[in-house]
């Protein structure tokens, strides 16, 4: 009898011990749950496309035009439960091509939590203007004398032109080899007619054309307003020049 009673008693300690034990760790994982539903993380994945979407409404291109690699989040952390809202601005001045860095301003129920840094390389594609030829220091660029070629740009200047009009009637500053994409500073304005050329006056309005023949009186770029001399009635004149042969009054 008095075997069983100690058994008992010891059963009751041992028992009595292992209960708050037990407790201790369910505690622990309830204040756990507990943090977890009230913070929330913001996935790298949505960030990702934040970034991309900047990047296609500020460049004015297709995702098809972009290709991010290398993508880094900086002190993304846990932030409160509730509506999250995400707003990307660069930092400084930077070129949204190559290496790029972004700030994203992140909010819940429209007050700002967090901010983080979104740092990636950004590869850009786009139509941009090369020789079809190798060009000469000082020649005049014509149709056929360029082409259009869809290339990387992160790794070019940014003077890139993308438009062959561009770069019609420029002059080449210095030899360009075939095939080399054309910059800003590689070309210069350069005047098609002379002071003393011999070209023709158009003029027309409601439907009425005439042509007189007529002599520059200033050097004169494309699309430039120069003065002319009609050479019949000796008359002088403003008119627009439109190519290296031809000047157009505007009524």
């Amino acid at each position: 009898m008095v075997k069983n009673i100690h058994i008992m008693i010891l059963l009751a300690c041992f028992w009595g011990i292992c209960f708050p034990l037990n407790a201790e760790p369910a505690a622990k994982t309830n204040s756990k749950a507990a943090i977890n539903q009230t913070c929330q993380s913001i996935p790298e994945a949505r960030l990702r496309e934040c970034f991309s979407k900047y990047l296609c409404r500020h460049l004015e291109k297709e995702q098809s035009d972009i290709i991010i690699s290398r993508f880094k989040v900086i002190r993304n952390r846990p932030v409160p439960a509730g509506e999250v809202s995400i707003r990307l601005f660069p930092k400084g001045k930077t070129k949204l091509a190559g290496y790029v860095r972004l700030n994203a301003m992140i909010s819940v129920n429209g007050i700002v939590k967090n901010r983080v840094q979104l740092i990636a390389w950004v590869d850009v594609f786009e139509s941009v203007v090369c020789a079809s030829r190798d060009l000469k220091r000082k020649e005049i660029i014509k149709n056929g004398d360029v082409y259009l070629e869809r290339k990387n740009i992160s790794h070019l200047r940014a003077d890139i032109i993308g438009e062959l009009n561009k770069v019609i009637g420029l002059m080449i500053k210095h030899n360009v080899k075939a095939d080399t994409c054309l910059k800003g500073w590689m070309l210069k304005k350069s005047p098609i007619v002379k002071k003393g050329d011999m070209v023709t006056i158009l003029a027309e309005s409601n439907g009425l054309r005439v042509t007189v023949p007529g002599k520059v009186l200033d050097k004169g770029y494309s699309g430039e307003i120069i003065r002319v001399q009609n050479a019949m009635t000796k008359k002088r004149l403003y008119a627009r020049v439109i190519n290296n042969l031809t000047v157009k009054v505007d009524f």
